[in-house]
């Protein structure tokens, strides 16, 4: 499971407040006293990622009271696939979220990617709906020299958008990648500027703190998910888990757009995923997964 987050469409019924609290879950300290780890994977990477397909449930955590929301509940399907010199996902989301005043919406969410391994190429397409109309869609690619070289994605939609991309950004595949290599050589603290299309807030500076345990609460329900994938024929591994803050690059505001909290496996599985909006928090909990066959290269 890559680092992707659920980019909810703007509207009367979504009022996510941005301007959470400077303190909240220790981002702004941490990022301010520590600073940016340095830390690169080599190209020959211990981390193996494992093709797989699997489906999450979706349930409210909590919501403040200004949000409005009183409910919510839906599914997401992540795909990923290894085909030798690229590695490709799929994710799609249909998500319900219900209001004190007895409205509900209807979200549903896609997105798609393929990354070269070598890091010179990304494609990617992204499609959002609220109560079956169509509210975005964005597609494009980016070509650059090395991975390491400055580039422009280039927007097919909407026509003629671009996106200029520093030479220090990466792509969502080898992010993951790097942030399972820096938490297995005990980094804690890790920063990275991330480009994965799905939103036109991209790139993304996102900031990540490697914890020993998940959250107390979640650690019961997320039992399941450790039978489910013993039973897809996985053995057990020590998980880490990892708070993710997500950083527009463009934004000048000292604190995120919206976080994640997520218990990843060291082959990228994701066991438990906690999506935090600042007016209300959604969990993901694995409900069921299937390996895929890996290439023979």
């Amino acid at each position: 499971m890559k680092n992707d987050a659920i980019h909810f469409p703007k509207g009367p019924h979504l009022n996510v407040r941005r301007q959470m609290s400077a303190g909240r879950f220790a981002f702004t300290t941490i990022f301010a006293v520590f600073g940016v780890v340095y830390w690169t994977a080599p190209a020959n990477a211990g981390v193996d990622l494992v093709p797989h397909r699997a489906i999450y449930g979706m349930s409210l955590y909590s919501a403040e009271r200004g949000a409005g929301v009183t409910g919510a509940g839906g599914t997401m399907v992540y795909g990923f696939r290894d085909s030798c010199d690229a590695w490709s996902s799929e994710t799609n989301v249909k998500l319900r979220l219900i209001y004190s005043e007895g409205d509900q919406v209807d979200t549903e969410w896609s997105f798609a990617s393929w990354e070269a391994k070598n890091g010179k190429s990304y494609q990617f397409r992204t499609r959002q709906a609220r109560d079956g109309v169509t509210v975005e869609e964005l597609k494009g690619r980016v070509e650059r020299d090395g991975p390491k070289a400055a580039a422009v994605a280039l927007f097919s939609k909407p026509e003629d958008k671009e996106i200029e991309l520093s030479k220090d950004t990466l792509f969502p595949s080898r992010h993951l990648i790097d942030l399972l290599e820096a938490g297995a050589a005990g980094k804690r603290i890790f920063s990275r500027t991330v480009f994965d299309g799905a939103s036109l807030d991209n790139p993304y500076i996102i900031s990540a703190v490697r914890g020993q345990r998940s959250p107390a609460d979640a650690v019961s329900k997320a039992a399941k998910a450790d039978e489910l994938i013993a039973a897809a024929g996985l053995k057990s591994e020590k998980l880490s888990h990892y708070r993710l803050a997500f950083f527009p690059r463009s934004s000048r505001e000292a604190v995120p757009d919206f976080e994640l909290g997520v218990d990843y496996r060291p082959d990228g599985i994701a066991r438990f995923i906690r999506q935090d909006y600042g007016d209300f928090v959604i969990d993901l909990f694995l409900q069921n997964i299937e390996l895929s066959e890996r290439p023979r290269c």
